[in-house]
């Protein structure tokens, strides 16, 4: 079953191509009810999600650790696996980011 969204996004590009269709078809006020409850559960699950920032875990490092080398071969390790689950690293690597 089509979204709200979904139903009013087809009638908007029908309407562009043959404007006459707008004359001939009539949207229910619920579907734009819909659709704007739709947009802001959306919103919101994506503000919440801009919200959940991870904090760096407390771990003590050695002081080779944290050398520029060190580093570097860790980003390239956490790249690397980027190309498996590139979603998943790539928010955590944004969250850890955002953390700092």
């Amino acid at each position: 079953m089509k979204s709200a969204i979904e139903v009013l996004n087809e009638v908007h590009h029908a309407g562009k191509e043959n404007p006459n269709l707008y004359e001939a078809v009539k949207v229910n006020d619920g579907v734009f009810v819909a659709a704007i409850v739709g947009l802001a559960n959306q919103l919101e699950r994506f503000n919440q999600t801009k919200q959940d920032k991870i904090t760096p875990a407390q771990v003590q490092a050695l002081a080779n650790d944290l050398t520029r080398g060190a580093l570097s071969h860790r980003v390239s390790r956490v790249l690397a696996e980027a190309g498996v689950n590139e979603k998943e690293v790539a928010l955590k690597i944004y969250q850890f980011l955002e953390s700092l």
